[in-house]
């Protein structure tokens, strides 16, 4: 990699160290997937190889993989597509079987991409995995023992791809490709590798689509305040800086949510890829932000706050205990999906209320956006995106690309209600907070300039309206 070098650093593992000085936005890589899997619920939705989402898709009955075009299943075939098949054909041939119990495309996600990873190693009699941080040493006896059979289950799968389930009938090629990446050991430890590894794919709209395992990006660490972000095309990752980044300095991504509490993010980070993150002043700031409960009658913030996470729920530790009462009550109408009622709680309240930028209150802005959106509400949708953008501009830093694509969603709004220079200044928010993000997504930033460019007619047009009216009415009369 020309951009940067990988080096072992104490504490750091394996790091991607900046080759030369980087300007903000810079490609630092790109890089083709080894292989992807679409997440469960976007099976059938999405085409299997290019990710792309369409109504009518071409469905493999033997497999139920879909395609957006025979191209697409062409180029799937060569790479996984046919072995799947054969898997497919194996099944129904000997039932009862192990390799009939359960597919690879039925398997848990990691484990799916952890097979289509060794079937295409097989194929290529490649190992690039094998450099890749699994932190087996760090797991536990029974961790490895399921990676294990995990990895059997792999073994016994990619034989029946290649034709070998007895291998001393096999032909001569197939048994070298299967004896190749045939040790159990190296496929286990693959296997926990893509716990750490793997990076979940989204969409232009930040959706998480998919899982997938890219080589050269495996190496990038993860950091509290990034200087590089990632983007997908369909299944290439893009890698970009977004900040100024000097020769020699570390390239680093995040690895989980920064606009989430760092006690939540921290324990996540430890779970899955066994490393501790540290607070830094930023992440400090943001932790209040994002806890923050404001006091009747002064509208004072609370000591310490009360943390919450869509998944954990209310976050105890340090709070106050009416202000727990008051917040728990909140979560309770929000995981009722009482979206309404919740909100009301949660920002009128006489006791207490929700900071302007606590992450319940982004969570319940979210959901009253999109609900008003999904039932044609449009003044409620445009009062909730106001109030999303307004979350996110203190919360994340700038140049963050979930900021911008809040903005681009506002813009919309904003132009189907007429305020043409409120449009006019949320694309110019979109194009400029994060320019890089755009040239990603060049369909979704022509759609930005298209509305920035109608929303300058439209007031010019008003504005010369506007001078008509005033020329041409009672009081022009009297000059």
């Amino acid at each position: 990699m020309a951009s940067f070098q990988t080096k072992r650093l104490a504490g750091r593992g394996r790091c991607a160290l900046a080759s030369r000085t980087f300007s903000p936005g810079e490609v630092v890589l790109e890089e083709d997937a080894w292989a992807v899997v679409l997440l469960p619920d976007q099976q059938g939705l999405r085409c299997d190889y290019s990710l792309t989402c369409l109504e009518k898709l071409l469905r493999c009955p033997s497999t139920g993989l879909c395609f957006a075009s025979k191209e697409d299943q062409k180029a799937a075939a060569d790479l996984y597509y046919k072995a799947e098949l054969e898997v497919a054909a194996a099944r129904s041939k000997v039932p009862g079987a192990n390799v009939a119990g359960a597919a690879p495309w039925c398997w848990p996600s990691h484990l799916r991409l952890a097979w289509r990873v060794l079937q295409r190693g097989a194929k290529s009699r490649e190992q690039p995995w094998l450099n890749l941080e699994s932190h087996w040493d760090e797991l536990s006896e029974s961790q490895q023992c399921d990676m294990e059979t995990s990895a059997a289950r792999c073994l016994d799968v990619l034989a029946a791809s290649l034709g070998i389930l007895d291998l001393e009938e096999a032909a001569p090629e197939a048994r070298q490709n299967f004896q190749a990446v045939a040790d159990l050991g190296d496929v286990a430890r693959l296997v926990a590798a893509m716990e750490v590894n793997a990076m979940t794919v989204t969409d232009e709209e930040l959706r998480e689509i998919a899982l997938g395992l890219y080589i050269h990006a495996a190496v990038f660490n993860h950091d509290e305040e990034p200087n590089c972000i990632q983007s997908f095309v369909g299944r290439r990752v893009v890698i970009r800086t977004i900040r100024e980044v000097f020769e020699g300095e570390e390239l680093c991504l995040a690895y989980a949510e920064i606009g989430q509490l760092s006690r939540v993010r921290h324990g996540n980070l430890w779970k899955h890829f066994h490393f501790r993150a540290f607070k830094t002043p930023q992440v400090e700031k943001r932790d209040g932000i994002l806890s923050c409960v404001l006091a009747a009658p002064d509208w004072q913030p609370v000591e310490h706050g009360v943390g919450w996470d869509p998944d954990q729920g209310v976050l105890e530790e340090g709070a106050a205990p009416d202000a727990l009462a008051f917040l728990k009550e909140v979560h309770h109408c929000w995981s009722e999906a009482k979206w309404q009622k919740a909100w009301k709680e949660a920002t009128a309240g006489p006791t207490f209320r929700l900071g302007a930028g606590h992450a319940l209150r982004l969570a319940l802005a979210r959901e009253l956006m999109d609900e008003a959106v999904s039932q044609e509400q449009w003044s409620e949708a445009l009062a909730f995106a106001r109030e999303v953008c307004s979350c996110h501009q203190l919360i994340y830093p700038s140049g963050w690309p979930v900021v911008s694509l809040g903005w681009a969603r506002l813009a919309k709004l904003e132009l189907y209600h007429g305020h043409f220079d409120a449009t006019m200044r949320c694309c110019q928010e979109a194009l400029s907070g994060a320019p890089y993000l755009w040239e990603d997504r060049p369909v979704a930033g022509e759609e930005v300039r298209q509305m920035l460019s109608q929303a300058r007619l439209e007031a010019q047009a008003a504005s010369w309206q506007g001078g008509y009216q005033a020329l041409t009415g009672p009081k022009a009369w009297n000059i």
